[in-house]
């Protein structure tokens, strides 16, 4: 089968947003290229692995990669309409060049063409991801995510999924209920459980996603503690006998690692969902759009407790009053 591959040259601040338009727009999956996660991302040595033709070959702004099936051809084309959209109103985001170009390419080429580029990092002081097929020998207070993004979104390497790990490092406590929202390759509902939390609901609205998802979790040999399911944020969980108990005023913690109009829209439920003194985790906010999730919050009945930035993305955690 002949897929069509569409790479977009950007900046580290607006990678993870050109990905999660190419996904709105049909993509199968996407992958980022960017050298500047070997400075940022802490611990050198879990890079070592990278050899010097891999990295003299990585550009010097940040890649995306995106890739869509036969039958999404056209997605290609809409998402050049959103980029030059993006180039004329960035909203104060450094989006770089922006410069895009296709090609064909076979479904094993896509499959591995991106795994050179995904080696071990750290974030936070605890936390580790490792790549399923490579190896890493861990230090006692390591906690291991083991991951294989397949073809779904976040691997920990970009800002707004960093974000939410440090802050779940922070938040979780032992025996916690949580709600992972738009949870992609499943990292944050990993780190959640193997962070304390007895029980997590791990939700997406791609199916191919969540199949992405359950196959991490049973990696991490999770699947006790953790649901994958797909539905639209939290849209309809309610409804359904095996997940009501944690989407009605039960759960410990919320994490949304979307964007931000949709963090907006998700807020409401999120409270119901929440406990008294509850919490949601939020990231995917660009600077220029801090204020409006700030006031959703407040709006809402939620109290911020924290934020956090890195480069052009902002991270806020909150309580439910």
């Amino acid at each position: 089968m002949k897929f069509i591959e569409a790479a977009v040259r950007t900046t580290s601040e607006a990678a993870d947003l050109v990905a999660e338009f190419a996904r709105e727009e049909g993509a199968l999956g996407a992958y980022i290229i960017d050298r500047n996660d070997l400075n940022q991302r802490g611990d050198a040595a879990l890079w070592d692995a990278i050899d010097d033709e891999t990295l003299n070959a990585m550009p010097e702004d940040a890649l995306v990669r995106a890739v869509f099936p036969p039958e999404r051809a056209g997605g290609v084309a809409t998402l050049r309409e959103r980029l030059d959209a993006l180039l004329k109103e960035s909203f104060g985001l450094d989006v770089g060049t922006l410069e895009s170009s296709s090609r064909e390419l076979d479904d094993a080429d896509w499959a591995d063409a991106w795994k050179k580029h995904f080696k071990p990092f750290r974030v936070g002081k605890r936390l580790v991801v490792k790549p399923s097929w490579e190896t890493y020998v861990s230090e006692p207070c390591d906690v291991v995510l083991e991951l294989d993004p397949g073809m779904a979104f976040g691997t920990g390497t970009h800002e707004t999924t960093a974000l939410c790990l440090e802050l779940l490092e922070e938040i979780v406590r032992e025996g916690d209920t949580a709600l992972d929202v738009g949870t992609g390759s499943g990292i944050l509902a990993i780190a959640a459980a193997k962070l304390g939390a007895k029980r997590v609901i791990a939700v997406d609205q791609d199916p191919d996603a969540v199949k992405v998802a359950r196959g991490n979790i049973e990696r991490n040999a999770l699947s006790e503690n953790i649901r994958a399911v797909a539905a639209d944020l939290l849209d309809g969980l309610e409804r359904s006998a095996d997940t009501r108990a944690y989407v009605i005023g039960r759960s410990d913690l919320v994490v949304a690692n979307i964007l931000a109009d949709v963090i907006i829209r998700l807020m409401p439920s999120a409270f119901t969902a929440l406990r008294a003194g509850g919490r949601m985790i939020a990231s995917g906010i660009i600077k220029d759009r801090a204020q409006d999730t700030r006031d959703a919050f407040s709006q809402t009945g939620f109290v911020i407790e924290s934020e956090r930035t890195s480069g052009e993305w902002v991270a806020m955690s909150a309580r439910k009053g």
